[in-house]
């Protein structure tokens, strides 16, 4: 009978052990893009022509993204089927930096409308889509905001104008972004894209923590 109990009870320290592992404390509101091995094949790669070159790597500081794109476009990103995201968690955390930036490039036109890193949302589909953009820009200050040259449902927002080379981040609260560009309060997929087809250069980003949180 003791040993039997033993069991029993090693059964469930095991389950709760478990609940713990995979399941992250009801206090925590946090969605996050995981860049490890696994989480890698989770994103979806999206884009034409040329493909920009994304790689995964690991210091210190955990898991990070690269983004190689030489005259390339290609996004990397995943689906979100909650639309109640944004009302949990209305802030978008992003960390990265630029090692090789465009040399001169006017982003406010078709042939420079090139980004060396952003993260996009919105509403994605074939027809009628209404897409943001939160980019860095070396040419841009940051704040700026505006219709893409290409496309009248997506917006440029320029988030980081940091030129150090160095990691850095940024909180955008994008469900009132979103509301203010778009008149739309949620998101159906997050996405990475860094791009060069249209200026014909070669740009080097690196992305970290990513992630939707509640404040």
């Amino acid at each position: 009978m003791k040993t039997q109990r033993k069991v029993q009870t090693m059964k469930i320290i095991t389950y709760f052990l478990t609940l713990f592992l995979f399941f992250p404390p009801v206090t925590a509101k946090e969605f996050r893009i995981d860049f490890s091995d696994e989480g890698m094949k989770i994103l979806k790669k999206k884009g034409f022509g040329k493909k920009t070159v994304y790689s995964n790597g690991k210091d210190n500081k955990g898991y990070y993204l690269k983004a190689v794109a030489n005259s390339s476009a290609t996004g990397l990103g995943i689906e979100i089927d909650n639309k109640d995201l944004l009302k949990e968690m209305p802030f978008l955390n992003i960390t990265f930096k630029i090692e090789q930036d465009f040399t001169n490039i006017d982003q406010t036109t078709k042939d420079g409308h090139d980004w060396a890193a952003r993260v996009m949302i919105g509403h994605g589909k074939k027809i009628g889509a209404k897409l943001l953009s939160l980019s860095h820009s070396s040419f841009l200050e940051e704040g700026f905001l505006q219709q893409s040259p290409w496309t009248k449902g997506s917006r440029d927002y320029v988030i980081s104008n940091d030129k150090s080379g160095e990691w850095h981040t940024r909180k955008i609260n994008v469900k009132e972004l979103l509301e203010k560009t778009h008149n739309i309060s949620f998101t159906n997929f997050i996405a990475i894209f860094s791009d060069s087809n249209n200026s014909k250069q070669k740009i080097i980003a690196y992305y970290r923590d990513i992630y939707f949180s509640d404040k």
